[in-house]
């Protein structure tokens, strides 16, 4: 009976292993409504509606959220990064090119743009914000930081 469990137990930390393995590997897409271990991506991370990644977002080019979609930890976009309506970064976001956010959208900490800042109606930012082009703020929308610097 011991060599059994001990069998079994073997077998499902090995499955454990192989399934962290998988959610480490290069990530392009999250299918809608599916969750996900942080996400590393060679090329653009796509987060479809109401998708959620818990941990951090890193792609080598942009970052696109569904309507919905949360991502608890930090976003890094080597290019633009584009958000559907109510999706919500929890951490910060630092982007390389524009960065573009839907309707009822949040961030809950920093965000540093590359070029220019538009948020959608009733969006808010806890966090200080950084922009190297315009900032333009939707109709409600509110930025709640300590400064706002913005380069042109």
């Amino acid at each position: 009976m011991r060599k059994l469990f001990t069998g079994l137990l073997i077998t499902i930390l090995s499955a454990f292993a192989l399934v962290s393995a998988i959610a480490e590997t290069d990530t392009t897409t999250l299918a809608a409504g599916l969750t996900s271990d942080s996400i590393n991506s060679s090329a653009a991370f796509t987060a479809g509606a109401g998708s959620t990644v818990n941990g951090y977002a890193t792609a080598v080019a942009a970052v696109t959220l569904g309507a919905g979609a949360t991502i608890t930890g930090n976003v890094t976009a080597g290019a633009a990064f584009t958000s559907g309506d109510s999706a919500i970064v929890k951490g910060s976001v630092s982007v390389k090119a524009a960065y573009t956010s839907g309707a009822n959208s949040s961030v809950g900490g920093n965000v540093t743009v590359g070029a220019d800042f538009t948020s959608g109606a009733d969006s808010i930012i806890v966090g200080d914000v950084n922009v190297t082009g315009a900032i333009t703020l939707g109709a409600g929308s509110r930025i709640k930081a300590l400064s706002i610097a913005a380069q042109e």
